[in-house]
């Protein structure tokens, strides 16, 4: 959805799913309109109990010259499985250094996942510095082809054009995933690209 560090790499809708105990991953990403210098991404993520994980960012807009800050805390309701649904929530905070005030974020997660892939839907809440509570919602479908997945996705927030991407990530080696994503919103061509490590 809006935070940067809600979804796992190159998805911006959430899964309904956290890393094993004792586990988590380091992402790094750079993204942006085509023909900007966009921004830059660091996001490590770690699940010290089982079914919870908890996550930073750390991010350098260079559009805006903006440092961003974030946490985000996600939790199980029930086990994850590999085929079925499952559900989850997460809290998240952004902060913009120098700005007053931070973007708090709340989310529902639901993911269903068969035998060809898997759907997501996420349904959220977004309170930015000065505003009221601003619904914003999201819907991703995933196709798992051989080392490469696929992904098509929307979403987006009351009061602004929704987004609409697909993306693929490439594990190439156990632990270690290179991604990218290309999407359109409101006439502007998005581009992502990163990098991921498990640990």
């Amino acid at each position: 959805m809006v935070l940067p560090a809600e979804a796992g790499r190159p998805l911006s809708v959430d899964d309904a799913g956290v890393a094993e105990q004792g586990a988590g991953q380091l992402e790094a990403w750079w993204e942006g309109s085509r023909g900007t210098r966009g921004s830059a991404y660091l996001a490590p993520a770690y699940s010290p109990l089982a079914g919870v994980e908890l996550g930073s960012l750390l991010a350098r807009d260079y559009v805006g010259h903006t440092t961003l800050q974030g946490l985000q805390a996600k939790w199980l309701w029930s086990p994850s499985q590999e085929l079925g649904c499952n559900a989850a929530s997460s809290v998240g905070l952004l902060h913009a250094r120098h700005a007053a005030g931070s973007t708090l974020a709340l989310n529902l997660i639901g993911t269903c996942a068969t035998t060809w892939g898997a759907l997501h839907a996420n349904l959220g809440a977004l309170r930015m510095p000065q505003r009221h509570w601003t619904p914003a919602w999201g819907f991703a479908v995933e196709h798992p082809l051989g080392p490469v997945t696929v992904h098509a996705e929307a979403f987006g927030q009351r009061g602004s054009a929704p987004t609409f991407q697909a993306g693929a990530r490439w594990e190439w080696t156990p632990q270690w995933q290179i991604d990218g994503s290309m999407g359109r919103q409101q006439g502007r061509t998005l581009l992502s690209v990163g990098l991921r490590r498990g640990f």
